[in-house]
């Protein structure tokens, strides 16, 4: 059988937020923020970002130790100013290319218009001329006398197709 640590024998590991917060005379949120802010070295089993901690008391102790030298260097594990002013100027450069990218294509639509106006100009004034082309050879196949009321006589112009 294996033995239990004794009562009397301090655990080398502490489980749990409480045990960490009591070993070091601090509240649990304290404990939790110097995990965030200081990087209070804890460790979770899982290797998730939340769940169980454990912690050894000699990290803790030397973390404690080392704490005048992370006050007087002003070290921290804490890069959140840092990482948000990043992140805010990769979304104002987001934006800004948004920006830039919804006005070229409103520029691309219009053009877009344009050709598709051009476009439909050509195909009337095509039809137009094929119309006339052909009213034209059917009028040299079969002369007509003005004179005389034919089916085949047409009015001057027609309309352009819409």
């Amino acid at each position: 059988m294996t033995e239990r640590p004794r009562k009397n024998q301090p655990a080398q590991f502490l489980s749990g937020w409480k045990e960490i917060a009591n070993y070091l005379g601090k509240g649990v949120r304290t404990v939790q923020r110097y995990e965030r802010q200081m990087g209070l070295p804890v460790r979770r089993p899982a290797a998730k970002p939340w769940g169980s901690v454990v912690a050894t008391r000699a990290e803790l102790d030397g973390w404690v130790s080392a704490s005048p030298i992370r006050d007087a260097f002003q070290l921290s594990t804490n890069d959140s100013d840092r990482h948000y002013d990043s992140l805010s100027r990769d979304i104002r450069r987001g934006l800004e290319q948004m920006a830039k990218l919804r006005d070229q294509m409103f520029e691309l639509r219009a053009e877009v218009r344009h050709s598709v106006q051009t476009l439909r100009n050509s195909v009337h004034e095509l039809q137009g001329e094929l119309n006339a082309n052909v009213w034209r050879e059917l009028r040299e196949a079969s002369p007509i006398d003005e004179n005389e009321f034919d089916l085949l006589t047409l009015p001057g112009k027609y309309p352009k197709a819409s």
